[in-house]
């Protein structure tokens, strides 16, 4: 195996291999008597947490708290995650049982955020968090230059505010899906407006409504036309 990852060279193999080690897989072979990446996981989610957050802290100094969580829910939400793994190829060397690969696997979104995580967990538990931060502003680069200015509200204040100018109903949020462990639940909610519908992810609930209503004021203001004017701005 490649000791590589993200410009990071790991000095115990064996501490990336269970980062890139899929539960499926020790399931299906015991005898390897293995660990899988969760326990790196639920490290390396802390990680990119603060490390974003810190780094959104600085980048703006001058946004409240509210719009901060609105940006680091876009930088460090499941598909901007699983992005990330993609383009440095996580998900093609990660160790999966058959089930898993046969049923499409490597193609989804949770498991390749969920393997970039662990990875940053491993580079933590090895050589500390200046490391881990290291790689994570190298590789979330661009995800972070996306975020050129802070907006001056929440998503969710701007959606209901745009949908009361627009003389819409207010939106409406729906839990849609609970998943992942105990220790890192994940949410999946869908937000309505307008006719129009989007889905956000997030570590809690609030997180992820943010998640959706950005979303769904992209949509929105893509076609002003159809869904009214940016009144929220």
């Amino acid at each position: 195996m490649d000791d590589e990852v993200a410009g990071y060279r790991f000095k115990d193999p064996q501490l990336l291999e269970t980062a890139l080690t899929h539960g499926s897989y020790i399931h299906e072979h015991p005898e390897e008597e293995g660990r899988d990446l969760e326990r790196l996981e639920f490290l390396g989610d802390a990680v990119v947490d603060l490390v974003i957050g810190d780094e959104l802290y600085r980048r703006y100094p001058d946004a409240p708290e509210g719009e901060l969580t609105v940006l680091r829910a876009r930088v460090v939400s499941g598909e901007a995650l699983a992005g990330v793994a993609q383009r440095l190829g996580l998900p093609e060397r990660t160790r999966l049982g058959r089930g898993e690969l046969e049923s499409g696997g490597r193609d989804r979104v949770g498991l390749a955020a969920s393997v970039f995580e662990s990875v940053l967990g491993a580079v933590y538990v090895e050589s500390g968090f200046a490391a881990a931060r290291d790689v994570v502003l190298r590789v979330m680069r661009e995800e972070l230059e996306a975020t050129t200015t802070a907006p001056r509200k929440s998503a969710k204040s701007q959606l209901q505010e745009w949908a009361q100018a627009e003389k819409w109903p207010l939106p409406v949020y729906t839990v849609v899906e609970e998943r992942g462990p105990e220790h890192r639940r994940d949410f999946v909610i869908e937000v309505e407006a307008a006719g129009r519908v989007a889905q956000g992810s997030g570590a809690s609930k609030r997180e992820a409504e943010e998640a959706a209503a950005a979303d769904l004021l992209e949509v929105l203001w893509a076609s002003p036309n159809e869904a009214g004017r940016r009144s929220a701005t």
